[in-house]
């Protein structure tokens, strides 16, 4: 009978579970979880879910990328304003969340004091910039915007509205704020050259 040298292969409802388990949790208790209370939500041994996650730091950004990131697409709508206007709402949906709003609060307050934070900061963010790019892209693609146009900057533009807003604990864009901001946006990087 052949032997699986490569160990066992991971059992999807075992990283269902413990997915699960990351995203109550984080809710639940912020950034503060650990290894043992996923392993104890999800049902499987401590182990098991650091083989999926070796690092605190790769067990917070997972969850937090579940949370936040991975439920933005970037929207196709044969414009880059129509483009920008979809994928934003989706972005606002999600962070209009009063847990998101606190997980935000917390991570922001977190990665000015402890450069782990700053670095799970950074991760979240290099995600956010790979949704934004693709729009760009598409955009620069139809003729839209210049080749010049920067999604860095872009992403840092709505970043920091989002994070003001969560921040001081106002309202973020209502569909009126965000027509105004997307276009805001189209206006200044159609405009730079």
């Amino acid at each position: 009978m052949p032997t699986n040298r490569g160990g066992r292969r991971p059992d999807p409802e075992v990283d269902d579970a413990i997915r699960k388990a990351m995203a109550e949790l984080l809710f639940e208790r912020g950034f503060d979880m650990t290894f043992d209370d996923v392993a104890a939500h999800a049902g499987v041994g401590r182990t098991t879910v650091f083989r999926r996650h070796p690092t605190k730091k790769d067990l917070i950004l997972e969850a937090f990328s579940q949370v936040s990131i991975e439920q933005f697409r970037p929207a196709d709508t044969g414009s880059i304003r129509g483009d920008l206007y979809d994928t934003l709402s989706q972005i606002m949906r999600v962070f209009a969340d009063p847990r998101m709003r606190m997980l935000m609060r917390q991570g922001l307050g977190e990665a000015c004091r402890d450069p782990a934070f700053t670095d799970l900061f950074r991760a979240v963010l290099d995600r956010r910039l790979e949704l934004i790019t693709v729009l760009v892209e598409r955009a620069v693609n139809r003729g839209e915007l210049p080749a010049s146009t920067s999604p860095l900057l872009i992403a840092d533009l709505i970043s920091g509205v989002i994070a003001v807003r969560v921040a001081v604990d106002t309202p973020l864009p209502d569909p009126g704020e965000l027509t105004a901001l997307v276009d805001g946006l189209l206006y200044g990087f159609t405009h730079a050259e």
